[in-house]
C-alpha cells in the first residue's frame, strides 16, 4: 500500500535546512539589475524624445492655435525640467544667447515664441522672459493650447 503523504517520513534523522542567504543574495543582484536597466531605460526615451518633438502640457487659451508658424518666429520650449528647446532640438542658454543675437543681427523684428509647460514654476518662465527682454526681443508671444 502507497505511504499517506501526510504522513511523517519514516526516518526521522534527515532534516531538511533551506539556506536563504542565497536567495536573498540573488533577489538582491536581480533588484539592482532591475532598478539600473530601468534608469538607462528611461534616460534612453529622454534622449530619444529629445532628439523630436517636446511633450508640453501647455496652459489654455481661448485663441485657436495656428498650425502655420510665422516666417522668422522661432519657437522657445520649456519643458517641466526647465530644459530648453528650440524649434524641438535641444539647447542651453549659453547657445541659444548666441543664436539669439545672431538672428537679431539679421532681423531686429525677431519673433520669439516661448512654449512654457504648465507644470513648469512660473518663476523659471519669468526668467527666461527676462533673459530675453535682455537681449532686445520685443516680440514675444506665450504658446497655449485651445480649451
Amino acid at each position: 500500500m502507497a505511504p499517506d503523504w501526510g504522513s511523517e517520513p519514516e526516518d526521522q534523522s534527515e532534516v531538511v535546512d533551506l539556506n536563504l542567504t542565497s536567495l536573498v543574495d540573488v533577489v538582491l543582484v536581480l533588484l539592482v539589475v532591475f532598478m539600473v536597466s530601468t534608469s538607462a531605460i528611461v534616460d534612453r526615451d529622454r534622449l530619444a524624445h529629445a532628439e523630436g518633438r517636446v511633450d508640453l502640457q501647455l496652459p489654455a487659451g481661448n485663441q485657436l492655435p495656428s498650425d502655420r508658424k510665422p516666417a522668422g518666429e522661432l519657437s522657445l520650449q520649456i519643458d517641466s525640467d526647465g530644459l530648453l528647446f528650440v524649434d524641438g532640438a535641444p539647447t542651453d542658454w549659453q547657445a541659444l544667447r548666441k543664436d539669439l543675437v545672431e538672428r537679431l543681427g539679421k532681423d531686429a523684428d525677431l519673433q520669439v515664441r516661448v512654449d512654457a509647460d504648465q507644470r513648469l514654476p512660473v518663476s523659471k518662465a519669468v526668467e527666461v522672459l527676462d533673459q530675453l527682454q535682455n537681449l532686445g526681443i520685443r516680440n514675444v508671444g506665450l504658446g497655449t493650447k485651445a480649451k
